[in-house]
């Protein structure tokens, strides 16, 4: 099986990861900011047939770049239905009313189950708790899994804004995270990447 390749761009005011990943001359992206210059750049340069874009949870600084690359490059964009709530809600409260143009993109709703990407297994994991919608995707033969905001290096997603459970976010960690392989590696929505087992061992939400 050829070899996954995963680039991370820091974008957009909140410093969020928008990831690339690419197997050949094909490439999907995970979430992307509001500021995806770079990661158009990187795509068009390389000259990558972008084949996807996949959102982990409807907050602005995770698909506010997803509408370009859709009109860009024409690829679909697959998303969690569970947060169209927020739609009606202002951004200090997570929402994007105030931004409602950036999500006028057409969207596959998806949930949990086994997809193939880049000719690879993905496994849509349904990890609800930053947002009811919140997903991962798990890629079980490249070792790497993306969260989202549901869980950092040493860190959880916060479950202060409307739709955040914080019991929800802990069982998706517990049940969907850490039974994975523990040299599978954690790629969050902010900060760097991490591991299962060093999440495991020092994560202070989780160290007993």
């Amino acid at each position: 099986m050829a070899k996954l390749t995963v680039e991370t761009f820091l974008t957009g005011p909140e410093e969020a990861n928008s990831y690339l990943l690419h197997v050949g001359g094909d490439a999907v992206v995970i979430d992307a900011d509001s500021e995806p210059d770079r990661l158009v750049r990187r795509i068009g340069e390389a000259g990558l047939n972008l084949t996807g874009v996949y959102v982990t949870h409807f907050h602005l600084d995770h698909f506010g770049g997803v509408r370009e690359l859709h009109e860009r490059f024409h690829a679909p964009v697959f998303a969690s239905a569970g947060d169209a709530f927020l739609r009606d809600l202002p951004l200090e409260r997570g929402g994007f009313s105030d931004f409602a143009e950036l999500a006028d993109f057409p969207f596959e709703p998806i949930g949990p189950g086994r997809r193939t990407v880049l000719g690879q297994t993905m496994l849509v994991l349904d990890t609800p708790g930053h947002t009811p919608g919140s997903l991962s995707y798990f890629f079980p033969a490249a070792g790497c899994v993306f969260t989202g905001d549901l869980l950092f290096m040493i860190a959880v997603g916060r479950t202060d804004l409307p739709g955040g459970d914080p019991a929800a976010l802990r069982d998706s960690i517990l049940s969907r995270i850490f039974i994975l392989p523990d040299d599978t590696r954690i790629y969050s929505g902010h900060g760097p990447m991490t591991t299962v087992t060093h999440e495991k061992r020092n994560n202070p939400h989780f160290r007993k």
